[in-house]
């Protein structure tokens, strides 16, 4: 008795779960259309008829892409019969699309009429969280599992009884790219530069693994915070859907001192014999600098500090007063 309830109650796990999970069909196609989406732009038109699929491939770098759009010309012969062909779009397409295949598998996701008009546009979303919306003239579908570089939609009858010029009419399908709401900036500084923050109006942002921080479009503050090197502050435009290149050349924060004496005068700093007129490396702080001229020596004491500039100089006058 216990083990005929455990049975039936397995039965209804596995009935139920064949209920709610799609399950994978075989079906055999006319032609396969393969299109290649363009970044930028839309792709050529390619012709498509009834029972033929079209198999959309994605540019490799999909950062800024959220989408496809399937732009399709609607010919007067099937325009006139309306909501008799269907569009569907899978997912687990097997094998790989190919100009050579006929027969395929996959699990439906989301199915469309063509309307009576001329002109029709299929959105497909391949990210989660898109901004793409329904429109009158475009049907914003599912969204489809883009890991293998394709979306992937079959055309069929949705009736019988369509005369012979239905079946023969061909549509016009081209292909673009739905870009993100998002540029990117792309940070390149020396390579000695260090941790340094990067605020963006008013924000701290951080890059991504690949070394783009994505931005709304438009005009934005970028300030560069380092402990080694001068602050710095630009002003950037953000593109949608393209890098934006901001190369660095981060001012050091060491203070940087220079010393004019006349010539034949010694100079040194901390007891040091440096050269007169030379760029001199020394940390924020106090030093003393020692001037010899002749026999005559001049001490000063000077508190140096990070980011600022210093020119020290010596200047040996004489006067002359008439008696």
């Amino acid at each position: 008795m216990f083990l005929n309830a455990k049975k039936a109650f397995l039965a209804s796990l596995i009935f139920a779960a064949a209920c709610v999970l799609p399950q994978a069909e075989v079906f055999r196609i006319r032609k396969t259309v393969r299109i290649q989406v363009p970044r930028q732009g839309s792709s050529e038109s390619q012709k498509c008829g009834i029972n033929d699929c079209v198999a959309a491939f994605l540019p490799e770098d999909l950062t800024f892409i959220q989408g496809v759009e399937l732009t399709v010309k609607i010919p007067q012969s099937i325009a006139a019969y309306r909501n008799t062909i269907i569009y569907s779009l899978y997912n687990n397409i097997s094998p790989v699309p190919s100009e050579k295949n006929i027969d395929y598998s996959g699990v439906e996701i989301y199915s469309g009429l063509y309307p009576g008009q001329l002109a029709w546009s299929i959105v497909i979303p391949i990210t989660r969280g898109n901004t793409i919306k329904q429109s009158p003239y475009a049907d914003k579908t599912l969204a489809a599992d883009a890991s293998r570089g394709f979306v992937f939609i079959r055309n069929q009858l949705a009736m019988k009884g369509v005369p012979k010029s239905v079946m023969e009419a061909e549509f016009e399908v081209s292909a673009k790219a739905v870009l993100s709401d998002y540029g990117a900036l792309k940070i390149s500084a020396p390579a000695d530069s260090g941790e340094y923050s990067v605020i963006v109006d008013d924000k701290a942002v951080q890059a991504n693994d690949k070394g783009l921080i994505l931005l709304k479009p438009g005009k934005r503050a970028v300030s560069i915070v380092s402990e080694k090197f001068r602050n710095e502050t630009r002003s950037v435009m953000v593109a949608q859907g393209e890098v934006t290149d901001l190369k660095l050349d981060l001012q050091s924060v060491e203070p940087s001192v220079r010393v004019s004496a006349p010539e034949g005068t010694k100079v040194f700093a901390d007891g040091n014999e440096v050269d007169a007129g030379a760029p001199l490396s020394l940390e924020a702080g106090e030093h003393i600098f020692k001037f010899n001229l002749g026999g005559y020596e001049v001490t000063k004491k000077v508190t140096i500090q990070n980011g600022k500039s210093y020119n020290i100089s010596v200047n040996v006058d004489a006067s002359v007063k008439e008696e």
